[in-house]
């Protein structure tokens, strides 16, 4: 296999440095730029879990492009091709001239080492299972693939067009939900049948039940569905076309890895404009965290209850709907990266003060676990002294990725790994200070731009940073008062189960894993003590916290040495329970969020068209003016300025000359361009934003006469400009 791939590097540098390969072969080439450079590291570890592996391959092939993606962007030398060439070419003659690591000789299966000869023995005995088996075992199979067929010819019906105002929900098909349901019965009933499916059909009903819950709405569109993924690919299409980034544009360019990796990426595999590929974010980066969740609680447990139920909780309860296309998203992925490195590689033997502590903890659970059976065995995990320095460099290139793309997730990385680094559950302990070394060097030339534009700290009050809700989140269009509830609902029955998760496993006797993974629960909620990160504070904390608090609750239930029926009966109420109020609370705000292709289409014409002294009056604050690398020009305070806004309680005058009037008394603009598009303006009466009659006469009054000129229409989207008069 390393033969085989040596030669396929080779062959892809060639086809990208010679511009050989096009749009055709853009997967191909992506899946060999995600698979060389890391496999480099990789294969060095060959004692290490299947599932880790195919992980750190991915992951760590992204961040190598990371990094020199944002120097060459910085430096203002914008060669991807030639860049990408060099990096397949050297990892190809790494894989080809060096050896990979030869280890023990023993794999971790199923989280116990077993050897290469019992590896051996299990595929014979295996392949005897499978001439043996009888038709009954394929039933569950067959059910998948015919789920998964139902689930297409469901998306195939849904089209374009939402039907009423619980977004998808009452716009999917019944038989979508049938294709769902089943899906999830299967998965339920894998982890939970007396005798546990095999990890192939685990692993592939996982796959089918992530696809369906996070690609089904962007699967029904033609372009990236949310509002906020635009101004994102603006970013991205300004580096890829500028070949640079400009600090004072705005905070993007200060913090632009993510851009510049994606817009890096675009180039080699010939997709330029991000429009293209960005609504494959949500379905990308939702399965990669869940094969991560899944490492994890392999690291953590050896029962394949434990860490399947840990996984299918994990997507069942990832609502806050952070994977689109969005440097929070990678960030994420690096993060749950970096906690699987060291909880693989780095745990030890704690300090004095954190080893008596636990000493009070095991008396404790002495006095209260009394009649309680004993816990199954966990994965008594014993580093690799020479593995100690290469995971622990893994960890600082993860860390220095993440510095460079996001402003959160650096110190959410620091609140939740510097105290395990400084108390001894993991080593060396000077990973933990160099992690907030790194994210406060690169705060500190950008610290008096980001105070003076955002504010430091939102203040001390950690009731206010947690209570408070963005508008767009929580006014849902015509929810029920429960509907409306079901976010809080999820979050806090996923909250209690994994915190009871964690009381059942402690008192059991496991009690230096449950600190480990407690902590790395509760370490998120200190961010609100000093900020409420633009309202989002509340959702990153659980975010954060979840994949922790996922690997809690299948503690609560498969803690015991035995599959006892109250444990049964919990985990499929449980996660039957998560499953109905995921769909909820994920598909009820499509109506409002969404953006429809006309509108993009539009944006684009006019991307390529406005300078930076024009005006642009949108209808609504979702317009996706910030779409293409033109989106400089919009980003002086209000030359883009909602209509919506403008009109709701505005005592001027609602006529052309009141909009040209309002226009030259703030900016002298060059241009005054006004866009009215159908689709905003449908939800801006929705939202009973202002009269319903507004904005359409207006809008005839400006297509009157030879005020204005009618400069685009594609049928839904409608842009004038306004002669100047004066």
């Amino acid at each position: 296999m390393d033969f085989g791939l040596a030669l396929a590097g080779l062959i892809l540098a060639v086809l990208i440095l010679f511009d050989l390969g096009g749009p055709v072969l853009a997967p191909v080439t992506l899946l060999g730029c995600l698979v060389l450079p890391g496999w480099v590291l990789v294969r060095r570890l060959p004692d290490t879990d299947p599932v880790a592996r195919v992980v750190w391959t991915v992951v760590m092939s992204a961040a190598i492009y990371t990094l020199p993606a944002v120097l060459m962007a910085w430096a203002h030398f914008w060669h991807p091709r030639l860049v990408t060439a060099a990096i397949l070419i050297a990892a190809s003659a790494l894989i080809a001239v060096f050896p990979p690591g030869t280890g023990t000789g023993r794999h971790a299966v199923y989280g116990h080492p077993v050897s290469r000869r019992a590896l051996d023995w299990r595929s014979v005995r295996s392949l005897e299972a499978f001439r043996a088996r009888s038709l009954s075992t394929y039933v569950p199979w067959a059910i998948l693939g015919v789920a998964l067929v139902v689930w297409g010819v469901a998306l195939a019906m849904t089209g374009e067009e939402l039907v009423g105002n619980k977004g998808l929900l009452t716009t999917f098909p019944l038989i979508w939900y049938f294709a769902v349901a089943a899906v999830v019965a299967l998965c339920i009933w894998a982890v939970a049948a007396r005798k546990m499916a095999s990890n192939g059909f685990l692993a592939a009903s996982t796959t089918g039940l992530v696809a369906m819950l996070y690609a089904s709405a962007p699967m029904v569109v033609s372009v990236p569905r949310l509002p906020w993924s635009y101004k994102h690919i603006a970013v991205t299409n300004y580096i890829g076309a500028a070949g640079q980034v400009d600090p004072s544009i705005d905070i993007y360019n200060r913090w632009p890895g993510f851009f510049s990796v994606s817009a890096f990426m675009g180039e080699v595999v010939e997709y330029r404009d991000a429009v293209d590929y960005a609504a494959l974010a949500e379905f990308g980066f939702a399965l990669l965290d869940v094969v991560i969740i899944l490492a994890i609680a392999r690291t953590l447990s050896s029962n394949p209850r434990i860490y399947w139920t840990a996984t299918l909780v994990f997507a069942l309860t990832n609502w806050v709907n952070q994977n689109y296309y969005s440097p929070q998203a990678f960030s994420y992925t690096l993060y749950l990266t970096m906690c699987l490195i060291a909880l693989t590689f780095l745990r030890s033997t704690p300090v004095k003060i954190a080893t008596a502590v636990e000493a009070r903890l095991k008396g404790l659970q002495g006095r209260f676990s009394r009649g309680l059976p004993a816990a199954t065995k966990t994965v008594e995990v014993r580093p690799n002294p020479a593995m100690v320095m290469p995971a622990a460099v893994a960890i600082l290139i993860l860390q220095t990725a993440t510095v460079v793309s996001h402003q959160l997730t650096p110190y959410m990385a620091i609140l939740a790994l510097f105290p395990l680094f400084v108390f001894g559950y993991f080593k060396p302990k000077w990973v933990g200070p160099a992690l907030a070394l790194m994210a406060i060097a690169y705060l500190l030339p950008n610290l008096d731009y980001v105070d003076n534009k955002y504010g430091l700290f939102s203040g001390f009050d950690i009731f206010k940073n947690a209570s408070y809700t963005l508008p767009q989140v929580g006014n849902i269009d015509n929810a029920t008062g429960w509907m409306a509830r079901t976010p809080d609902a999820l979050s806090l029955f996923a909250g209690v189960l994994g915190l009871a998760g964690f009381i059942r496993n402690l008192l059991r006797g496991n009690v230096r894993q449950t600190l480990i993974v407690g902590w790395l629960a509760v370490a998120p909620m200190f961010w609100l003590l000093a900020q409420s990160y633009g309202g989002e504070a509340k959702f990153r904390v659980f975010l954060f916290a979840l994949p922790w608090l996922a690997v809690g609750t299948a503690w609560l239930f498969w803690s015991g040495p035995i599959r006892t029926r109250k444990a049964v009966m919990g985990a499929v109420a449980s996660m039957t329970i998560m499953a109905v109020l995921f769909t909820i609370v994920y598909f009820q705000a499509e109506a409002k969020f969404r953006v429809p292709k006309a509108d993009v289409v539009a944006a684009q014409w006019l991307d390529a068209r406005v300078g930076p002294r024009d005006v642009i009056f949108e209808t609504n604050a979702f317009f996706p003016l910030l779409i293409g690398p033109n989106y400089p020009s919009y980003l002086e305070w209000g030359r883009v300025t909602s209509l919506t806004k403008f009109l709701q309680g505005s005592s001027r005058s609602l006529t052309p000359e009141g909009v040209e009037r309002y226009a030259n008394n703030n900016w002298k603009p060059e241009r005054i361009f006004v866009v009215f598009s159908d689709s905003q303006l449908a939800q801006a009466i929705k939202d009973k934003l202002f009269d319903a009659d507004m904005l359409p006469a207006l809008e005839r009054e400006i297509a009157v006469g030879d005020k204005s000129d009618h400069v685009y229409d594609n049928g839904a989207v409608r842009i004038y400009q306004i002669k100047k008069t004066g």
